[in-house]
């Protein structure tokens, strides 16, 4: 019985050893209108080595008004690992999940149906960054694109590779990490 909870007990310690929170700025650009506000994402690696990005009872604040949103979850992504630096691509359809926050009476996210994302992300142990692409113009005609950047990330945009510099190389590193090899 002893070995089952040290079994359990070094499982949890593991899958925690998995999971980063990034705490940062997001900017929501909706119609080229752009509003920016704090926010944490988290990173977990899944056992079978892809990642889950995961944007927790995201709640947009624009002009004074709050939209509860819901929990916004990208899974499945293959990652691509360069000195330190993780890069994922997401090119999926999502539906936005009731968040679990007790104090929001309704979520709006799930009412949006079949929400079409494409993403890509770098992160290190310390820091992140995220460019989604969100477009709902023909549902709600709307195209929405989110950034979200830790206060400390040094990369540079579009360095996939970790280079220093944006060349064909990246290109090929986003290619391959599409492919899955």
């Amino acid at each position: 019985m002893k070995k089952i909870f040290t079994f359990i007990a070094a499982a949890a310690v593991s899958l925690a050893a998995m999971a980063t929170d990034y705490s940062g700025k997001i900017t929501v650009t909706i119609n080229n209108e752009p509003t920016t506000q704090d926010a944490t994402i988290a990173i977990n690696q899944n056992e079978d080595g892809s990642y889950v990005l995961n944007i927790k009872n995201f709640r947009l604040t624009s002009n004074g008004t709050t939209i509860d949103v819901g929990n916004i979850v990208l899974d499945n992504m293959k990652g691509y690992t360069i000195n330190n630096n993780t890069t994922v691509v997401a090119d999926q359809v999502i539906n936005i999940q009731n968040g679990d926050d007790p104090s929001v009476p309704m979520w709006y996210g799930p009412l949006l149906g079949d929400v079409p994302i494409v993403m890509a992300a770098q992160f290190d142990d310390t820091n992140a960054k995220a460019d989604i692409d969100i477009d709902m113009r023909n549902s709600i005609q709307q195209f929405i694109n989110v950034k979200f950047e830790t206060p400390n990330y040094n990369g540079k945009y579009g360095d996939v590779n970790g280079d220093g510099s944006v060349t064909a190389g990246d290109v090929t590193v986003l290619y391959n990490i599409l492919l899955g090899n």
